[in-house]
């Protein structure tokens, strides 16, 4: 092996990402008459895998280039400096997948089904309630602060995924990389749930899904409403990865950040009512993403330790 390359070795994240393109684009080629879009997304998928395996080796060579001496001034100040973007770039890369992951699992979950299986959800619903709590309690409720204070909660979600990284970055670098392992892990999990599994959740309703990108004038429910109207996606409801994601970086933020873990705990058990309150998801969904939150945080802990070297 060229002096290069001697550096070049997958890390815990690259193998999960890795192993999820690969799902997807086995999922697309055997299902491929059933995909909304096949050609497109199985090009993307190529092409983030193939851009996975140039950051890899990039960070490899620079690693070892920047390391070599260096006479030239310009070059010791930047060679160094390059290989620290390329590794941050390396730390950083799935965050930046995760919507397009999320929108594309919604162009393959009819392959194996080909009616959506909500029927069979809000009748879980039904049978511990007696009614369809996505349905009632946002219309029941609908104080002007408890919506919108519900809806913050919601959209909080986003602002934890944008945000919380930074802060890693910047106060707690060296718990990086296992922080965005553990919150791919389970944002995959999720994905690879409803890359197959077709629930769309509340808005199966028409009267709901009218709901969700209704505009009223209250800032975040407005805000929520565009974000719907954007992305008018179908699927993705079975487990909640928003209560999944947000108990699990709550769960990190407590570990390291003990008070602004509380602060996102907090709002975490509010979001979790939003997803039903909101018309977004069946109350079943919501219980199974505490459950995924929860079980996934431990289980993608021990799955970081046995396949990253960085501890």
């Amino acid at each position: 092996m060229n002096s290069g390359t001697k550096g070049l070795k997958l890390k815990g994240i690259d193998k999960i990402t890795l192993a999820f393109c690969l799902w997807m684009l086995l999922l697309i080629g055997v299902g491929w008459q059933r995909v909304d879009n096949p050609l497109h997304h199985f090009i993307n998928y190529l092409s983030i895998t193939a851009g996975i395996l140039l950051l890899v080796w990039l960070t490899a060579f620079f690693q070892d280039f920047a390391q070599k001496e260096c006479s030239n001034g310009v070059c010791r100040f930047a060679r160094p400096r390059f290989y620290k973007l390329l590794a941050f770039i390396r730390s950083y890369y799935p965050i930046l997948l995760y919507l397009y992951f999320f929108e594309s699992v919604s162009a393959t979950n009819r392959v194996f089904f080909q009616d959506w299986l909500d029927p069979f959800f809000l009748g879980i619903d039904k049978a511990i309630f007696g009614y369809l709590p996505s349905m009632v309690w946002g219309v029941k409720y609908n104080a002007v602060w408890l919506s919108e204070w519900l809806h913050f909660a919601y959209f909080s979600y986003y602002l934890m995924i944008g945000l919380l990284p930074v802060l890693f970055y910047l106060k707690k670098r060296k718990a990086l990389n296992e922080m965005v392992f553990v919150l791919s892990a389970v944002f995959y999990f999720c994905y690879f749930i409803y890359s197959w599994l077709p629930v769309i959740g509340g808005r199966y309703f028409p009267e709901a899904m009218q709901w969700s990108v209704q505009k009223n004038g209250r800032l975040f429910t407005d805000i929520m409403a565009s974000i719907y109207t954007w992305s008018p996606h179908l699927g993705g409801a079975f487990p909640s990865s928003h209560i999944a994601i947000a108990l699990v970086l709550s769960l990190l933020a407590l570990e390291h950040f003990r008070k602004l873990g509380y602060v996102l705990l907090f709002v975490t058990f509010f979001l979790a009512i939003a997803t039903v309150y909101c018309h977004y998801h069946w109350f079943i969904d919501a219980v199974f993403g505490v459950i995924t939150g929860l079980l996934g945080f431990w289980l993608a802990r021990g799955a970081y330790n046995k396949l990253s070297e960085e501890k």
